[in-house]
């Protein structure tokens, strides 16, 4: 595995990236929120990997009885493909229920997705298959923020209706 250092600095710049105001979202950051969290340290940054590190459960559990932080990003170091990954992000989200633990939400990004938005492909650049978890009523407060913006002005139809943006 690589230095943690590296890791933590590869995933930063991906970071600084999602951080700068990108004309395709309506000239808000690809994710608006995200440099807030990191300037006031309350981004945790871990690293997982299988039979190397804790358990990934272990490591959300952590994090969640921690009040330092409100949200963290995993880089999740494996060979998880790309058709493989909305499931696993579906099972950790049924696995927080399953604990007691529905107010935690898992967004997970592939480097191989090529989703994008107004030409921008907003995954590429991820060094790593990387887990954010955040607090759900935060997301949702942050996703209600961005509704009345330019900010899903260029995603499709379709991704507008599955982040339930489409009556904007």
């Amino acid at each position: 595995m690589e230095d943690r250092e590296v890791i933590i600095e590869k995933v930063n710049q991906y970071i600084d990236w999602l951080a700068k105001p990108n004309e395709a979202f309506g000239g808000f950051p690809v994710c608006p929120f995200v440099e807030k969290e990191r300037d006031f340290g309350k981004l945790k940054y871990e690293i997982f990997e299988v039979g190397f590190t804790k358990p990934l459960f272990d490591l959300i559990d952590e994090w969640d009885m921690d009040d330092n932080y409100n949200s963290m990003i995993i880089a999740h170091i494996s060979d998880i493909k790309l058709n493989e990954y909305k499931v696993f992000q579906h099972y950790i989200n049924k696995g927080l229920r399953k604990r007691k633990m529905g107010y935690v939400k898992c967004i997970t990004f592939h480097p191989d997705d090529d989703f994008e938005v107004g030409g921008v492909t907003t995954r590429s650049k991820a060094p790593y298959f990387l887990i954010n978890v955040a607090y759900a009523d935060e997301l949702n407060k942050s996703h209600q923020r961005l509704l009345h913006t330019d900010y899903f002005g260029n995603f499709t139809e379709e991704n507008r209706k599955y982040l339930k943006a489409d009556d904007i």
